[in-house]
């Protein structure tokens, strides 16, 4: 079996928030569907080993932010690849408290809902929601993020919390002459040819040749954290 064929399933990419009493958190998902129109009903799935898992079953609540094409890999990385845990992810965001007291990310998102959870499913290592929606708002027009974006052209790396994550999962297309680094935290691979330009970094700089100072733009790793590929 090739299991590189997952990756022509469509998915996008979402910021999933919810609450516990007077805490806040929220993660990167990607499997979400519409399942129903009346009601409208959103299927979300969740690690169960995450933070937001554990706030969704407290509060049965869901928000969801649809993350535009222009949302910088840092950005994902903050609500992908750090624990809510350890640090505030809402800290210095925009962000919103609904009625309900469930929160949406609205920095980078072209529009929210929250969904109101009806029922959920036990999976193994996730849990799957179907939750009915309640709020929706559109914030700007824009393009939503598509996964096969954020990989093929934003290089981005999947956790291995998520749903969609391939163990052996082949590189991208269009091998690189220059040697390619990949950051042993979260697996982002710095491809010269592409370069960081978010991270300041123009397309053609070897890795040798980028500042000590740069960090990785999914995870926040130092250049140290680095290793050349084979």
């Amino acid at each position: 079996m090739d299991p590189n064929i997952l990756h022509n399933i469509s998915y996008g990419m979402y910021i999933a928030s919810s609450f516990r009493g007077g805490a806040m958190n929220g993660q990167i998902v990607n499997a979400v569907i519409q399942i129903t129109s009346q009601p409208v009903t959103i299927a979300v799935s969740v690690n169960k080993q995450n933070l937001t898992r554990e706030f969704i079953d407290a509060s049965s609540r869901i928000g969801l932010s649809i993350l535009g094409e222009d949302t910088p890999l840092a950005f994902i990385g903050k609500f992908g690849f750090h624990s809510g845990r350890q640090e505030d992810k809402f800290k210095g965001l925009r962000y919103q408290v609904l009625d309900s007291g469930c929160p949406v990310v609205l920095d980078y998102a072209i529009g929210y809902l929250e969904l109101v959870v009806r029922r959920s499913c036990d999976c193994g290592t996730h849990m799957l929601y179907l939750g009915e929606m309640t709020e929706s708002k559109v914030l700007k027009m824009g393009r939503p993020m598509t996964y096969e974006y954020y990989h093929q052209v934003k290089r981005g790396t999947t956790p291995e919390s998520a749903p969609t994550f391939i163990k052996e999962e082949a590189m991208p297309k269009g091998a690189a002459a220059l040697k390619r680094y990949r950051c042993v935290v979260c697996n982002y691979v710095y491809h010269p040819e592409i370069g960081d330009p978010d991270g300041g970094v123009q397309p053609g700089t070897p890795f040798e040749k980028i500042p000590d100072a740069w960090v990785c733009p999914v995870c926040g790793a130092d250049k140290s954290r680095f290793v050349a590929e084979e």
